[in-house]
């Protein structure tokens, strides 16, 4: 899966070091982006997870045999029906279980996954979880380690993902019981927690959005995709909203028609901020690789094809689209390359190195195809260009945008 992820993503950019790798651990991680959000952290964190997953996708025996050997957990919620609930003390002493034997839970706190940039009330399952665990054992000391995920496109192929661990937090039943009940200590915990993944995800109010992209885009930290810089960002937009109005509402306006103008020509300011023109001297050596990027292509396009189809046409909510799509590609190219690999063993045994070919050939792939959209984007860019009108109403408004930002305090900067 960490290999299929740096397929599937331009860049993940992860900051994880805080996570305590032995111990009883809970992860409490925001959820943006359903079953893809567990993928990406058991990917990256270098311990075994054990994961609290909705109940009614356990509803089938071999779901359910299937899911528990993937360390999945049911919780019942009350949209599940409030007959169930009560089922959710053996998920809470299985999870005590785990934290006996130094094993981690990781926990979406806000129980619910809605892709959008916003962090919603937490909800009261991981205090429960340390509640049973204290009654168990009450000496336990539990780490908390508090994860916000960050997608840059979260449903587009090939984008980017930043992921940032705040300050862990100790619990210890000394620290419940300064409480005066153990339902204060709860809440008092999930502010904690709340604070420390505000201050490690990107929030941005719905209509605001492509304010947030445009402006995060234009940023002079671009390249180094700075999460503290587009938090910054995302900050100021709301302080434009509740101090100035009006200056928000002409930067939204500005936005609109600047999109709406590269829209026209199929461009975005991420493209335009990238592109220094075509180098001759690799446009040659595009032309001259392009046969064997065709032949790549083909060696690898049935199961990328096969898992956008499929997905296209089966996932209704689009929090699992991308999750969805991911595990059938990776999926789909296993079956397919392991499959023509053993045929070809039939007539000669170095069929058995088929799949490191088609891998190494996807990767090369992959790499041709962002410089096929740079050319792509650099030609669509010249024909703006030759439209003087267009793109001196473009050139204006990037000029307004800028001047905006600045009387916010937002001056360039090169921040990582």
């Amino acid at each position: 899966m960490r290999t299929s992820i740096s397929a599937h993503y331009l860049e993940v950019k992860a900051d994880l070091q805080k996570v305590p790798q032995k111990g009883p651990l809970i992860i409490a991680a925001n959820h943006p982006n359903s079953i893809l959000d567990a993928i990406l952290l058991a990917s990256l964190i270098d311990r075994p997870l054990h994961f609290l997953a909705r109940s009614d996708v356990f509803n089938r025996k071999w779901s359910d045999f299937l899911l528990r050997k993937l360390n999945l957990i049911p919780i019942y919620r009350i949209q599940e029906g409030k007959d169930k609930l009560s089922k959710n003390q053996s998920t809470f002493s299985e999870s005590s279980d785990i934290l006996k034997k130094d094993g981690a839970i990781l926990i979406f706190v806000e129980g619910v996954s809605v892709m959008d940039m916003q962090l919603r009330p937490l909800k009261k399952g991981l205090g429960r979880i340390i509640l049973e665990h204290f009654k168990n054992d009450p000496h336990a000391e539990i780490q908390i380690s508090n994860i916000g995920i960050n997608y840059d496109r979260p449903k587009e192929f090939r984008s980017k993902v930043l992921i940032a661990n705040g300050e862990n937090i100790k619990v210890d039943l000394d620290w419940i019981q300064k409480f005066s009940h153990p339902h204060q200590a709860i809440k008092e915990l999930n502010q904690l927690i709340y604070n420390e993944l505000e201050a490690h995800t990107i929030l941005v109010d719905e209509e605001d959005e492509t304010v947030f992209r445009m402006m995060s885009e234009m940023d002079s930290s671009f390249r180094e995709n700075s999460l503290s810089r587009k938090i910054l960002i995302g900050k100021t937009i709301k302080k434009m909203q509740e101090q100035q109005a009006i200056q928000a509402s002409h930067l939204k306006e500005d936005c609109r028609k600047a999109m709406e103008i590269l829209k026209k020509y199929r461009l975005n300011f991420r493209k335009l901020k990238v592109n220094k023109g075509i180098d001759p001297s690799r446009l040659f050596l595009w032309f001259l690789l392009l046969p064997l990027a065709l032949i790549s292509l083909f060696i690898n396009i049935i199961p990328i094809l096969m898992g956008k189809i499929i997905a296209d046409r089966t996932v209704k909510s689009v929090e699992f689209y991308a999750a969805v799509r991911m595990v059938l590609n990776t999926l789909i190219w296993l079956a397919l390359q392991l499959g023509i690999s053993i045929c070809i063993c039939q007539y000669h045994w170095s069929g058995v190195f088929f799949p490191f070919l088609a891998y190494f050939s996807l990767r090369f792939y992959l790499r041709f195809r962002e410089y096929t959209h740079y050319i792509r984007s650099t030609l669509r860019l010249m024909k703006l260009r030759k439209n003087t009108k267009d793109n001196s109403e473009l050139q204006g408004l990037v000029k307004e945008i800028y001047r905006i930002r600045a009387s916010f305090g937002l001056i360039p900067t090169q921040l990582r």
